[in-house]
């Protein structure tokens, strides 16, 4: 049976690890494999991360150059939902900021009231488009594993991309933003923050 509990607790140590994006990937499939039987995890291994990882950094790069954060803004939320698109359901991921912020908020309601929310906030991202429809065409069970990979997915990419953006596209005049993502109906993650220092991470 899935446990919510622990698949966040796997994705947030991966995360913490500080590993790649290809490197992350594995391990966390791996735990899926480890945890739910299915013949189609090696397909997911075979997807292409790298290309989609470059298009995700080309539409953030642009969307923070070309509507920069208000100074409000004192906390990022990348946030992943389920929408349907040409009447098929797929995951999305989109950046939106808030003025509002609190670490210790383990619901994350700070993010469900948006300052900042561009009109190039949705990314296309082929990589959790795949991973969400290959997911649901097999078991419930094996369905409910899409939080383990597209949370993991995304907050991998993220993190790569807080780390190689430069600073400047992230912080604007302030002296720091918080970074936080998760699924729009569930608890979020903290990756780490910004400051004038650089991008830090929270540790594991």
């Amino acid at each position: 049976m899935f446990n919510i509990a622990q698949a966040h607790d796997k994705v947030a140590a991966v995360l913490g690890s500080r590993v790649g994006v290809d490197d992350g990937m594995s391990l966390l499939i791996d735990y899926c494999a480890e945890q739910e039987p299915w013949h189609g995890w090696n397909a997911l291994r075979k997807l292409d991360f790298d290309s989609d990882q470059q298009n995700l950094k080309q539409w953030l790069h642009q969307l923070l150059t070309h509507e920069p954060p208000p100074n409000e803004v004192n906390a990022f939320w990348f946030g992943l939902f389920n929408p349907v698109i040409s009447g098929k359901s797929t995951c999305v991921l989109y950046l939106a900021g808030t003025e509002t912020y609190d670490r210790n908020d383990e619901d994350f309601e700070w993010a469900c009231d948006p300052a900042w929310f561009p009109s190039e906030r949705y990314a296309e991202s082929q990589v959790l488009d795949a991973i969400y429809k290959q997911l649901n065409t097999a078991s419930d069970a094996v369905s409910s594993y899409e939080y383990v990979l597209c949370l993991g997915y995304a907050g991998l990419v993220v993190n790569h991309l807080a780390a190689n953006l430069p600073l400047s596209k992230w912080l604007g005049e302030k002296s720091s933003r918080a970074l936080a993502i998760g699924f729009d109906s569930g608890v979020g993650i903290l990756p780490g923050s910004f400051t004038k220092q650089g991008w830090k991470p929270y540790p594991p």
